[in-house]
């Protein structure tokens, strides 16, 4: 054997630092592992017995608490996109949304519902503001080959909607531009439709199907006048979806799903979001009202 070969058959020490880490890596593991998990769970406790925890967090007048992540995204990663989409939901309206994660998260996890049962349809939006939550939806509905119909002035309230109960409140949501909207959104399989809901409503929508219909208009004339209409475009299945119900300022929305839930057999399902949305899911099988 020459010297170069006796040298090669030589261990190198890296092979053996390799050798020994992999195998004692086991024992390291077993005991690193334990301290880790100890002071995750001191971190987290600590959180959870702070000020933004229950029960000190609802004997306040803190608006922010302390809550989890769901597991099907934080232990399994289910939703890969989610990241991307909180950028778009909180873009331009960080006040309001930063800190409704819940809400968001109920979006995403409905809108994959019904994509994985093969609800058919396209989906819609009415009052849309900025664009966060659209942005969602025509997320999914490029992924999934479908539509999405953005109806808002995209200038505001309409003056003629300030009628009967929301009489007294004043112009709002003007801060905002179709141009705005379209930069955030795109404009791959999305329509955007301005103008006064339900005068803006194109001729051929009236004979498009809707697995989905997101209303965040804040005013009874144009949220009755959304349910109305997609309600009955609403493919078996479908779901409906209305923000502040349960919030007190706007007692419009309320009355206006209420009243047409009256009519119809499903009831709404309240959710513990910032300004408490409701949904509404359309029976597989329609029955008549009892």
């Amino acid at each position: 054997m020459s010297d170069s070969e006796a040298e090669a058959a030589q261990p190198r020490p890296i092979h053996f630092v390799r050798n020994v880490l992999r195998k004692s890596w086991t024992t390291i593991k077993a005991k690193v592992w334990p301290i880790v998990r100890y002071a995750e769970r001191r971190r987290v406790r600590w959180l959870l017995l702070g000020k933004y925890a229950p029960p000190a967090v609802l004997r306040s007048r803190e608006r922010i608490y302390v809550a989890y992540r769901p597991d099907s995204d934080i232990t399994y990663s289910v939703y890969p996109e989610i990241c991307h989409l909180a950028e778009a939901w909180t873009k331009g309206n960080e006040v309001n949304n930063a800190g409704d994660l819940p809400r968001l998260y109920a979006i995403v996890l409905n809108v994959r519902q019904l994509m994985e049962e093969h609800v058919p349809g396209d989906m819609a939006e009415l009052g849309v503001f900025r664009g966060n939550s659209a942005a969602v939806l025509a997320h999914y509905a490029r992924l999934h080959g479908r539509r999405v119909s953005l109806f808002d002035t995209f200038e505001g309230f309409d003056k003629r909607d300030l009628v009967g109960e929301d009489k007294s409140k004043q112009m709002e949501f003007a801060d905002t531009s179709l141009n705005m909207v379209r930069q955030l959104v795109g404009d791959a399989s999305v329509r955007y439709v301005q103008g006064r809901f339900p005068e803006s409503v194109p001729p051929d929508l009236n004979e498009w199907r809707f697995c989905l219909a997101h209303i965040d208009c804040d005013l009874y004339d144009p949220a009755k006048a959304g349910l109305e209409f997609f309600y009955h475009r609403l493919a078996p299945g479908g779901l409906l979806i209305v923000h502040d119900y349960a919030n007190p300022y706007w007692t419009g929305i309320k009355r206006a799903v209420d009243e047409f839930c009256l009519g119809i057999p499903e009831r709404p399902v309240v959710l513990a979001d910032k300004s408490g949305t409701v949904m509404i899911r359309k029976l597989a099988q329609p029955s008549s009202v009892c």
